[in-house]
């Protein structure tokens, strides 16, 4: 018999069931389960196409984070990822904290570890490409405010559907280093005024394309250019001169580098910071940088965090995981940018690493409470550090403790009926106190 502790919605809305993750061959499977595998969306919302809702997002985030440590695990210790521990395990001698942004209606947890993965962890990715996306355009402003431009560089290679990620990668990196070194290439900076670069690694898949050309990484590269320079020569002719002159070296490079020839067509494309192509206006010059890993593929290319959301929404697309996996473990461990010697000190931006940046709390958020040992442990037991977040966020510390006092003991095998979870959660994000 189901246990019910709380009456039946009025409305008769039941929450949409997402299929839970499947484990990698080896892992316990854990029987309880509200975290993200219900995720909520009313069919008048999902029907009008809703606004967007910063802490559903965040939610969806949480769900595809344990799509990619359930992908990414291996039995060998010194293989994994540190999403293994992410967002799960807590910091040396911390306790674990909710806070609450009111500007955002959302809701974050201090305390715990973080990965700092910008390629492998979609919510340190996004919290991390949201305060990079912050240093691009402090840095472009400044810039401009001197009397700079920027311009967006963006280089293609040839690519086939058998390529293996990684050995194209080493490709793509030896065909970038010819191209800077060659004095040709040097000749076009410094007639544009060049002074650095901010450089980026974008990486799609084409499996749902109608021409299935494999990975598909290429470059994105702010060029800022203009110092010292009379900037009525930024013609749209010269323009048009110098990408013209950089594609035959960067040609040149990617044969040398054994990719073959990229077309003029698609090999290298030089935008002016205001008349970038249609995509990159829609999106913001910076947002082209940042978005990389996260943002969603066109024509049927995919990114790598689409591969998570197939996961989510068909946990037997195992093509999906495997290319998951192999982005994961090409990317392990590199930047989401790279900004060229210099380049920050002389724009005023500060040094700050990945990881420093995961772990910081967001600014002027309130703090609304802290979970014992024992209730984080029930939170993990019963897969629901989204849902805590979601009603922090909507209804407040008391609803919060409400729905710790239903779990209660979940880590030491008292059994909770998912049902009753799942209902427990929809209550409590109604809940007014």
């Amino acid at each position: 018999m189901t246990k019910t502790l709380f009456p039946p919605l009025a409305d008769g809305l039941e929450p949409g069931l997402v299929a839970p993750v499947a484990g990698a061959p080896g892992r316990r499977q854990a029987s309880l389960g509200t975290h993200a595998n219900f995720v909520y969306t009313s069919p008048a919302a999902a029907a009008a196409g809703a606004a967007f809702d910063p802490m559903a997002a965040r939610v969806q985030r949480f769900a595809l984070q344990s799509v990619a440590r359930d992908i990414l695990y291996h039995p060998d210790p010194k293989q994994r990822f540190r999403i293994e521990t992410c967002l799960r395990a807590r910091a040396f001698n911390q306790s674990v904290n909710v806070w609450k942004s009111e500007a955002f209606g959302t809701a974050h947890y201090s305390g715990l570890q973080t990965c700092g993965s910008v390629s492998a962890c979609p919510v340190c990715a996004a919290k991390i490409g949201e305060r990079r996306r912050a240093e691009v355009l402090s840095a472009m402003t400044v810039h401009e405010s001197r009397g700079g431009n920027v311009h967006l560089l963006t280089l293609t290679a040839p690519h086939q559907r058998g390529d293996v990620l990684v050995d194209l990668l080493a490709q793509q990196s030896k065909a970038l280093k010819r191209f800077w070194m060659d004095r040709k290439v040097k000749a076009v900076l410094a007639e544009m005024g060049y002074i650095g670069q901010i450089r980026a690694w974008e990486v799609t898949h084409g499996r749902k394309a109608a021409r299935n050309n494999g990975w598909h990484p290429h470059f994105h590269i702010l060029l800022f250019t203009g110092s010292g320079i009379d900037l009525a020569c930024f013609s749209e002719a010269q323009r048009r001169d110098w990408a013209s002159r950089l594609y035959l070296v960067w040609a040149k490079a990617c044969e040398f580098a054994g990719l073959g020839i990229p077309s003029f067509e698609h090999g290298l494309r030089l935008d002016n910071g205001s008349k970038a192509s249609a995509y990159v206006t829609k999106w913001g010059l910076e947002d082209e940088l940042i978005k990389g890993y996260s943002k969603k593929g066109r024509d049927g290319n995919e990114t790598p965090f689409d591969f998570l959301r197939a996961v989510l929404a068909d946990k037997t697309d195992t093509q999906a995981a495997e290319l998951f996996r192999e982005f994961a473990r090409a990317f392990k461990g590199k930047q989401q940018l790279g900004w060229s010697s210099g380049l920050k000190a002389r724009l005023a931006v500060d040094e700050v690493s990945d990881g420093e940046l995961a772990q910081r709390v967001e600014e002027e958020a309130v703090w609304l409470g802290q979970l014992t040992v024992d209730q984080w442990r029930d939170v993990l037991t019963v897969h629901a550090r989204a849902v805590v977040l979601e009603i922090a966020a909507r209804s407040g510390w008391q609803a919060v403790a409400r729905y710790l006092d239903i779990i209660k003991g979940a880590h030491q095998g008292v059994q909770l009926d998912r049902d009753v979870l799942v209902e427990a959660r929809e209550i409590l994000l109604q809940w007014t106190g």
